[in-house]
């Protein structure tokens, strides 16, 4: 106990460690518990693959150009009367997510040639 009283800032050091460690051991569990009381209840989360079918709606005469599928998302490019449209879907929940129509630069709507199909 003597070398102890000799080196305040070393005992000081390890009181101070210590207590650390306990809080980050409850911070740890506390996020754990958390998180398993909290997640929600699977029959009523959607599961990839199983939302049922999704109504896109598209003017008539539209058509698809391309669909490109990227992690849970995807993406269905479509042309009418020369304007091109993206339609993303989000495949995990099975909605529309948004659409950006593509125009002509300096117009507010215009007529823009397809890329070329591949």
């Amino acid at each position: 106990m003597e070398a102890v009283k000799e080196r305040p800032v070393l005992f000081a050091s390890v009181i101070v460690m210590g207590v650390l460690i306990v809080i980050g051991l409850i911070v740890v569990f506390g996020t754990i518990i958390y998180r398993l009381s909290s997640s929600p209840d699977p029959a009523t989360t959607p599961v990839r693959g199983q939302f049922g079918s999704v109504d896109v709606p598209v003017a008539e005469g539209t058509a698809v150009v391309r669909t490109t599928f990227i992690e849970d998302r995807l993406s269905i490019v479509t042309t009418n009367e020369g304007v091109l449209e993206v339609i993303i879907v989000d495949t995990k929940r099975g909605v529309e997510l948004g659409r950006v129509r593509l125009v002509a630069d300096g117009a507010s709507s215009g007529a823009v040639a397809p890329p070329p199909s591949e």
